[in-house]
């Protein structure tokens, strides 16, 4: 039997823009997502045989499937498939990160169990091969395979790493309520006009104050933006209270992830976030205090 173990680590969103929508019904985007160092774990192990049997095994979170419905269990079952060959496939999982939260938690599980069979295997495949796989997986999957900061377009599988010096001190924080990605692109549309350029959006005159930013490692609270933010929070009252409180907890900068409804801030050192942190749980919000990876 052979053992490999992974971090998934989620990932937030410094920056995110929805451009417009595709000829195939999806949306096209535009986002810079930064790794954190809040993570689950991924222990993967193999031993032979003649037929594929995956066993999935989750602590933290009763309520996720252990089936094909699992992004962990698919990305098991196309692994193999691409290389050809069966095995007894066992693996558990350690949930640390919320789910539905806009924190990429699924996609970063199910790209953590790539990477561990493709070690255990000796790296049949490229990075390139593994990338593929994840596109077809999910948006955010590619992304999570490769980590660190990066622009994602398209629907999030282009990718193209931005090197930075800059180093955050953030809390992340749910409110414990739930917003599908489907439902908070449906927001998004009705506000939007559906994207036929009838709404002014400000989003772009932000991405270059973000990649400056970036560049010189130099903190600009105004450089952060989310295109669902007003959308989703509308609909979110607790998460609109989540995001005051922080600001009143002396964060720099406050912002939604994703399709949300988690939120981050910024802090200038990790004392002031931690005593943040017990502020929130205090008033029965969840909290994670988490650097830049």
């Amino acid at each position: 039997m052979t053992v490999v173990k992974e971090r998934a680590y989620a990932k937030i969103n410094l920056y995110l823009d929805v451009l417009g929508i595709r000829d195939d019904g999806f949306h096209e985007i535009k986002t810079v997502m930064h790794t954190v160092s809040l993570a689950d774990e991924i222990t993967v192990s193999v031993s032979p045989s003649k037929t594929l049997l995956i066993k999935l095994f989750i602590d933290g979170n009763h309520f996720l499937p252990t089936d094909s419905k699992n992004l962990v269990y698919r990305a098991a079952e196309m692994f193999f498939e691409r290389l050809g060959i069966c095995a007894d496939v066992r693996i558990k999982l350690v949930k640390n990160i919320p789910v539905a939260a806009g924190l990429a938690g699924g996609s970063s599980d199910a790209a953590a169990t790539l990477r561990a069979l493709n070690k255990i295997y000796k790296r049949p495949f490229s990075t390139s091969a593994l990338l593929k796989m994840a596109a077809t997986l999910g948006s955010d999957v590619p992304y999570c395979l490769l980590g660190k900061t990066a622009v994602c377009e398209g629907r999030g599988e282009r990718i193209t790493k931005i090197p930075t010096g800059l180093k955050m001190n953030i809390l992340i924080a749910n409110s414990g309520e739930h917003v599908s990605t489907p439902e908070a692109y449906k927001q998004l549309d009705e506000q939007y006009s559906y994207f036929d350029g009838s709404v002014r959006n400000v989003g772009e005159e932000k991405f270059s104050s973000l990649l400056d930013m970036l560049s010189t490692g130099k903190f600009n609270d105004n450089a952060f933006y989310n295109i669902f933010e007003e959308p989703v929070l509308s609909k979110c009252p607790r998460s609109m209270l989540l995001k005051e409180k922080l600001v009143s907890l002396g964060s720099e900068c406050v912002m939604m992830s994703g399709s949300g409804p988690s939120v981050f801030a910024v802090f200038s050192d990790n004392t002031t976030a931690e005593m943040a942190k017990d502020s929130l749980v205090l008033d029965g919000f969840c909290a994670w205090c988490t650097q830049t990876v």
